[in-house]
């Protein structure tokens, strides 16, 4: 069962070259740069932000998702300055059922370096180890192809398309559904020793 610990205090998680903490009033200039870049969003269910409000109302969601224990969301950090590079997080908890949905984005100077594989990875461990979770999922657009192909590296499974199963900029969008369940997880980290 899910460690209630979770709740009490927003765990800190730090890999080799980031540490995941929670998101700041002080990130609202970050998070609107991250989620004003049309690049960013193209295949994120929001639409792109173009008032610093609407950075303040999604830190605001994500803090009061996290106090209702609906979801955890780090941000993403580098330790040689704290600031926020993008966020990752396990949402649509469902402890009865033993699990949950991930979610992630990265500023664009940051692409391509490793960093989401790094930061998803640990999201994914404590999602198995602390949260006791079974089983992980990811909805993506097919078009998605730099996020298919990180799912797919951490060993995610294609389940399926589901068909205009998302709703935003005012019209449906095909989803593809990406599992890891803990079984796999496990020969997973077997396999590369970790």
């Amino acid at each position: 069962m899910m460690d209630e610990a979770v709740f009490a205090e927003f765990p800190v998680l730090e890999t080799e070259r980031l540490v995941l903490r929670a998101v700041r009033p002080s990130d609202l200039p970050a998070l609107f740069a991250i989620f004003s870049d049309e690049d960013v969003t193209r295949y994120y269910g929001l639409e792109t932000f173009t008032a610093v409000d609407q950075a303040a109302q999604r830190i605001g969601a994500i803090r009061q998702n996290y106090q209702r224990r609906r979801s955890i969301r780090w941000a993403i950090t580098r330790p040689a300055d704290d600031t926020l590079i993008g966020s990752v997080g396990l949402m649509n908890l469902r402890p009865k059922f033993y699990n949950a949905a991930v979610g992630y984005e990265l500023a664009r100077a940051y692409w391509r370096q490793g960093i989401m594989t790094e930061a998803l990875t640990a999201v994914v461990n404590f999602g198995f180890i602390v949260m006791a979770m079974n089983r992980i999922e990811a909805f993506v657009m097919p078009e998605n192809v730099p996020s298919i192909r990180l799912l797919e590296k951490l060993a995610f499974v294609n389940e399926g398309l589901m068909r205009e199963y998302g709703y935003w900029r005012q019209e449906f969008h095909d989803l593809l559904l990406f599992s890891l369940l803990r079984k796999d997880w496990e020969v997973r980290r077997l396999e590369i020793g970790d």
